[in-house]
């Protein structure tokens, strides 16, 4: 399975220390990724800016002439992506690490070897693994497979997901998974096609199929990124909660999550353009009028992840 990182001591992916799995591969377009390296299911390259001697050698190995070469007054060397036939040449020999690769293969395996190395950190804080991505219901049976194999290793699981999968491939998940860590991203039908590409029907249909089929034995935690100008508004929050309510006990906790910009670099060194360039992250004080929100109906809500 193709995974973008395999992220050690992780705090904000589930309770206690955990170790997220992101797997490559997503098929909602959030105008606002957070994780723009996991959204296609390929390999791809970083390119920084600041390691590049503009030597011109990428250029010179490229096979399908993806690279320029630096230009005559210092400008550094141009990626046409739409060309890339994904060989990874120019990865193997720029001689000054300019070129990264984004994405390696990983057997479940290697991925638990990984996991049961950090096992006492998870005793002792009642952590564990977390499938993220991406999307790892766009990949079930690789998901279910590594949740099921922590499962009999006696390790905690958790499932980051954007709800978005037919019923059957997220309820094989779900029979291995402890908590379930739902993005709820955009109440409005119309507006969720809008920012993610794909409509919230199927999500919401799923979140109160975890309560008819699982009821409370689910642990389900909603998480809210807010975004500006897409759910920045109590509305969206007062629709959240009278979700939540109808969930009843199936709903353990929701957490609010304040926008940031850390990802605009990766925007630039994958040659993305990022719709919220020059958009200031949020502080938890900018959101903390949506949290009262929740906790006025009764949930325990946290900020900030």
């Amino acid at each position: 399975m193709l995974i973008s990182n395999v992220q050690r001591f992780s705090t904000n992916d589930g309770p206690g220390i955990r170790t997220t799995v992101f797997l490559k591969g997503c098929p909602l377009r959030c105008s606002w990724c957070h994780n723009i390296e996991t959204q296609n299911s390929h390999q791809e390259f970083y390119f920084f800016k600041n390691k590049c001697m503009r030597c011109g050698h990428c250029a010179e190995v490229c096979p399908e002439d993806v690279i320029s070469l630096p230009g005559p007054n210092g400008e550094f060397p141009e990626r046409d992506r739409n060309k890339c036939t994904l060989c990874m040449k120019c990865v193997d020999e720029c001689p000054h690490g300019a070129l990264e690769l984004v994405g390696r293969e990983w057997t479940i395996d290697e991925i638990i070897q990984e996991v049961e190395g950090d096992r006492q950190f998870y005793d002792n804080s009642g952590g564990g693994i977390t499938a993220s991505g991406g999307e790892p219901l766009f990949f079930p049976e690789f998901t279910a497979a590594l949740l099921k194999r922590a499962k009999e290793k006696g390790i905690h699981t958790c499932l980051d997901t954007s709800g978005y999968a037919p019923w059957n491939d997220f309820e094989r998940v779900l029979i291995h998974t402890d908590m379930v860590l739902f993005d709820l991203k955009c109440m409005d039908p119309k507006t969720h096609l809008k920012v993610t590409a794909v409509s919230n029907k199927i999500i919401l249909q799923n979140l109160h199929k975890i309560k008819e089929i699982f009821g409370s034995t689910k642990r389900v935690r909603l998480r809210l990124p807010i975004i500006p100008g897409v759910n920045d508004d109590a509305d969206f929050f007062e629709s959240v909660a009278n979700l939540a309510r109808d969930l009843e006990d199936t709903v353990e906790g929701i957490d609010v999550l304040p926008f940031h910009n850390w990802a605009e670099g990766k925007y630039e060194q994958l040659d993305r353009i990022y719709t919220f360039a020059g958009t200031n992250s949020m502080l938890n004080e900018d959101v903390s009028n949506f949290a009262s929100i929740l906790k006025n109906y009764g949930f325990e809500v946290t900020v900030g992840g």
